[in-house]
């Protein structure tokens, strides 16, 4: 039955006795037969039923018809097809065939039959002896090797114990004053046993909250001492504002304090000046633009004046008109001639007047207006509204002091908050949390330290005459090429057979990568154990 494979290599593989699985000295001992039938009756009988039994060292595959033309044209041997064909070393160019065109499938399979038995009756000896070679040089690396794996690993666990013994001597000492040393080791917590790293994440991370609550205290005795300075309500708004942003620092409060914050802020945000500011907003329409412009109607070609180049009438308007806004709002209540005056004559400067006579008899009318109604608003200003902005919606009012009241609760909410500040819970925490820190890293380096005290008795090496065993062994398995050419291949003595030189070999034609021999990885193997046995052997007292 012909060999079915999944993909193409894998046949290949299998066929050329590549494949890892199986890999051994004596793969090099046999040898594979390809069969390129070529669509023919002849190849087609052999594949079905005519093939040897199969056997380890002798493996018979059929190249599949979609790759066979490319396989025998890559070898030269298109002249050949239907054929067998047969090769020892994979990677030889010399290739052995057998046609099958004037021959019967029953006749094709007598001669391989015949190969395959003459094979193993020529080579019994030889495979033998070579099988047994591999197998004791086997079983010689396992033990020579065994001690020195126990001793890396004993020198492994040893170093790791020192290294684990080093990070936690940072940390036995007296409490830090600072979590360097904490740090230190959760940056690089290779070989730490868990219970100790999550121990100290979780101090880690509580005295983080402790050191987020010290901070959160000294921003709050920062804001009891701009409390306690603020003298007007807005200050003190803003100071509450701020404090209550501060989420960690309103956690840290007392109840008390919290109360007082709570009573503060609901006496000093209350809308007091409700009223005030009706009677600010009802003043606005007074100094409107509308009534501006109106007003400077009787003064227009004084105005064109200050006009600017390419300026606009209504930008020209709109700049006169901020102008006279700000000088007004900036404007004593107490006298509404003044404040006339002072309008007027901040106008008279910004149109760039020229006739004093002309400008005063302009605007006459608008400055008994400014007169009446400033003193309008005086009469009806609240107490503490001293400027002309005062009494207008689009300036701010005036900053009224705190009264009596208003400065009691400044003062208590001050006092407490500065308390606060200095309660010394958080501080104390932090301390006792750090003081855990060197019971923990002790109790944790009990059991390292009685190990390398104690120190675990060290592996003895193989003994010497199994070490000499191996060594012969390598002398042995430098004879293997020779062995290897000394195989008698009972099909080259065939007549039938023809012997081909190729342009490449069997597995390069295939596509196949041949790697390392069983023979290469088997001699690294018996290299890498007797060196390191003398690295061993030489660093024991007296050698």
């Amino acid at each position: 039955m012909a060999f079915r494979s999944p993909t193409a290599d894998t046949a290949y593989r299998h066929a050329l006795r590549l494949d890892d699985r199986t890999r051994a000295l004596t793969d090099r001992f046999g040898w594979s037969v390809l069969l390129v039938d070529g669509g023919s009756a002849v190849g087609r009988e052999f594949a079905r039923g005519h093939r040897p039994a199969p056997a380890d060292l002798v493996r018979f595959a059929t190249v599949p018809d979609a790759d066979g033309p490319g396989l025998t044209r890559r070898l030269g041997l298109d002249a050949h097809v239907p054929c067998l064909v047969i090769c020892a070393d994979v990677e030889s160019r010399r290739v052995h065939v057998l046609p099958l065109a004037d021959r019967t499938a029953d006749e094709a399979h007598r001669r391989a039959q015949d190969w395959v038995e003459g094979f193993h009756e020529a080579n019994h000896e030889l495979l033998a002896r070579w099988a047994g070679v591999e197998r004791e040089a086997r079983e010689l690396v396992d033990v020579v090797s065994g001690p020195l794996w126990a001793r890396r690993i004993r020198s492994t666990e040893r170093s790791r114990d020192q290294r684990v013994l080093r990070k936690l001597a940072a940390l036995t000492t007296s409490p830090p004053n600072d979590l360097a040393g904490v740090d230190a080791v959760l940056a690089d917590p290779t070989d730490l046993p868990w219970g100790l790293v999550d121990a100290l994440r979780e101090i880690r991370g509580r005295i983080a909250g402790l050191d987020a609550d010290l901070a959160a205290r000294e921003r709050m005795a920062g804001t009891a001492a701009e409390l306690a300075a603020a003298t007007d309500r807005q200050d003190v708004r803003r100071v509450l504002a701020s404090l209550t942003a501060d989420a960690t620092a309103r956690h840290a409060l007392a109840p008390d304090t919290a109360a007082a914050l709570t009573a503060t802020r609901a006496a000093l945000t209350r809308d007091d000046a409700r009223d005030s500011r009706r009677w600010r907003e009802e003043n606005g329409p007074l100094f409107a633009l509308p009534v501006f412009v109106a007003a400077r109607h009787s003064w227009h070609w004084i105005a064109e004046q200050g006009r600017r180049w390419r300026e606009t009438a209504r930008h020209h308007r709109q700049r006169d008109f901020a102008l006279f806004s700000g000088v007004l709002a900036a404007q004593p209540l107490e006298d509404p001639d003044a404040v006339a005056d002072a309008v007027l004559t901040a106008l008279a400067a910004h149109h760039g007047v020229t006739d004093e006579e002309e400008w005063t008899a302009a605007a006459v009318g608008f400055r008994a207006y400014l007169v009446e109604t400033v003193g309008r608003l005086r009469e009806a200003a609240p107490e503490g509204f001293t400027l002309v902005g005062h009494c207008l919606p689009n300036h701010p009012p005036p900053v009224r002091p705190l009264d009596e009241e208003e400065r009691g609760l400044r003062d208590g909410l001050a006092s407490r908050l500065a308390r606060d500040a200095a309660a010394r819970g958080a501080a104390d925490d932090r301390r006792e949390a750090l003081a855990e820190v060197p019971a923990l890293a002790e109790w944790f380096r009990a059991e390292p330290a009685a190990r390398l005290e104690a120190g675990a008795p060290v592996p003895e090496l193989a003994d010497r005459s199994l070490v000499e065993a191996l060594a012969r062994l390598a002398g042995v398995l430098d004879g293997y090429e020779e062995a290897v050419r000394s195989v008698v291949h009972p099909h080259e003595a065939d007549p039938a057979v023809i012997a081909v030189e190729c342009p490449v070999g069997v597995a390069e034609a295939a596509g196949v990568v041949v790697g390392d021999s069983a023979v290469d990885r088997l001699r690294e193997q018996v290299a890498r154990t007797l060196a390191g046995h003398r690295e061993a052997a030489g660093a024991l007292p007296g050698s």
